[in-house]
């Protein structure tokens, strides 16, 4: 749309800005790829000091690339070279994600290169999707792009060195806190270049690939965050641990020797009617002791907890079967 009203100024996404001329891409900057600058001071053509007088002098007139060529510090060729290499290269990674993020146009603003060589926008869109295409077909990652280089161990012997000079110096620069970016400026490459690069040495099992940001790392331990409440309601009674009191007053007194046999012969206590009853924990009608007919007995862990003595040697009291089971085994012995 922009292109067809032959509009004039800078259209800034989340990752870049394109500068149009009369609807064409005269300029592109990113922070993803290195700009005209970082390339001529990555290779000592002018210094970091000279390009910020430069900047200073002729920016805000727009001439710079005029002011380097008149300076002899670029040919007329090199200039457009250079130009043309950067702005290819910036344009890939600021329409990198057309659809996200926040646009705006900010109209008849000028960049501070100045007229030097311009692009239709047509033939951008087309060298984005070729440049896609061809990053897919090494190794469909997205998430390499962006994530700090880490090489694996082996990578550092001499029979795993992969060919080329390019690909090897990458790895050596490479410290596990540099992204593709800043490989790039370190360098003085295209970003584009470095990130083809590190694909292709992550497809050859180069490179420790970046998990995506929804997949937990194996043997991570999940932050508090990441770990959902349960509601003290949710747990099972049986669960629940008894509290722990620090008198009497709040736990069981000890057990009388044979209060449980005494007890056992009052009325309405379960006490099994014969010998085989009693070691089974059956009477003699089937039902269970201490439940009522056509009903499940409780197992031992959907039992409620009873309260914890206060002396540690002091426990719950058995169950009436077992201590039947003693009462007659003691009784044959006599």
């Amino acid at each position: 749309m922009l292109a067809d009203r032959r509009a004039t100024g800078a259209l800034h996404g989340p990752l870049g800005s394109l500068h149009l001329v009369d609807g064409r891409v005269a300029a592109a900057q990113s922070s993803r790829a290195p700009g005209l600058a970082d390339l001529l001071i990555g290779c000592g053509r002018i210094t970091p000091e000279g390009w910020a007088e430069l900047l200073r002098i002729h920016g805000p007139r727009s001439r710079v690339g005029e002011a380097l060529v008149e300076r002899r510090l670029l040919t007329r060729g090199e200039l457009e070279l250079g130009h043309l290499g950067t702005l290819f290269d910036a344009s890939f990674f600021v329409l990198a994600d057309p659809g996200g993020g926040v646009w705006r146009f900010e109209a008849d603003a000028r960049h501070w290169l100045g007229p030097v060589a311009d692009v239709d926008p047509a033939r951008i869109r087309r060298e984005v999707a070729r440049r896609r295409q061809l990053l897919d077909g090494i190794w469909p990652w997205g998430q390499l792009d962006t994530a700090p280089v880490r090489p694996v161990e082996h990578v550092r012997r001499a029979s795993h060195r992969p060919p080329g000079r390019r690909r090897r110096e990458l790895l050596d620069h490479a410290d596990g806190r540099r992204t593709p970016a800043d490989l790039a400026r370190l360098l003085g490459r295209s970003g584009f270049g470095v990130t083809a690069d590190v694909r292709r040495l992550a497809a050859a099992g180069l490179l420790d690939a970046p998990l995506p940001a929804d997949v937990p790392r194996p043997f991570e331990v999940p932050t508090a965050a990441q770990v959902p409440e349960v509601s003290p309601t949710a747990v099972p009674a049986a669960e629940v641990p008894p509290p722990v009191t620090s008198g009497p007053a709040g736990g069981l007194h000890r057990r009388v020797p044979g209060a449980s046999l005494r007890g056992a012969g009052l009325p309405g206590a379960p006490v099994a009617a014969d010998p085989a009853a009693a070691r089974t924990g059956t009477p003699a009608g089937g039902t269970p002791a201490g439940t009522d007919a056509g009903t499940d007995a409780p197992t031992r862990s959907e039992r409620p907890p009873t309260t914890a003595a206060a002396h540690p040697l002091t426990v719950p009291d058995p169950d009436i079967a077992l201590l039947t089971r003693v009462r007659d085994l003691l009784e044959a012995r006599l």
